[in-house]
């Protein structure tokens, strides 16, 4: 007996010219405050693409990358988050901003922002592109709150999202690609062209 499909979650799917239009506003704000980094540090994987065009707006060239897990599986939270990659450069006595792409649990930021304070930057302050409501830890600046919780898709993972619930669904007992789409309609509120799905599942071994 096929095990059941993957629980039904609401999605909103980011476009790469709304992200943009985001990243825009958000150096607006950072510019506003009066706070002038001379650094970003970007959070592996979902703050690197923001953390670059905030470079580009705010005229910063020093960029660097940590990175700390979180979430598993689309949509399913791993136990606590975890450090994986480490600061590779000095910032002792730098402005330093750190961006990610969205505040979730808050987790992953907080161990970020007390992970890098031990080096003894000289300000530190944080970015997200949106903020969830539910969030223990409150970014410096975001554009956007989200008191609804939903997943976002953000444009750079939006493959590896609809690919895992598209394997779920294949796994509970799904394969025609019609119905398949229609499932991620309706469980996830998320619109697959069939021909993306037919291309998933051919990369699956399901098509």
């Amino acid at each position: 007996m096929p095990p059941p499909p993957p629980k039904p979650v609401r999605c909103e799917v980011l476009t790469w010219r709304r992200v943009a239009r985001d990243c825009k506003a958000l150096a607006g704000k950072i510019r506003a405050s009066g706070f002038s980094p001379d650094m970003v540090v970007a959070i592996g994987r979902g703050g690197l693409v923001p953390a670059r065009v905030l470079c580009d707006y705010l005229h910063i060239k020093d960029l660097t990358t940590v990175k700390v897990e979180h979430w598993g599986i689309t949509a399913a939270p791993g136990e606590k988050a975890v450090l994986r990659f480490p600061l590779c450069v000095d910032i002792k006595g730098r402005r330093v901003l750190v961006v990610d792409d969205i505040t979730d649990t808050g987790d992953t930021l907080d161990v970020t922002l007390d992970y890098l304070g031990r080096f003894r930057p000289a300000q530190l302050r944080s970015a997200t592109v949106l903020h969830k409501a539910v969030s223990r830890t409150v970014p410096d600046y975001y554009v956007r709150k989200l008191v609804k919780w939903r997943w976002v898709i953000f444009p750079w993972h939006f493959w590896e999202d609809a690919t895992a619930f598209i394997r779920g669904l294949r796994e509970a007992g799904f394969r025609d690609p019609g119905t398949i789409r229609l499932q991620l309609r309706s469980r996830y509120r998320l619109e697959v062209p069939e021909e993306t799905v037919r291309e998933i599942l051919k990369e699956i071994g399901g098509g």
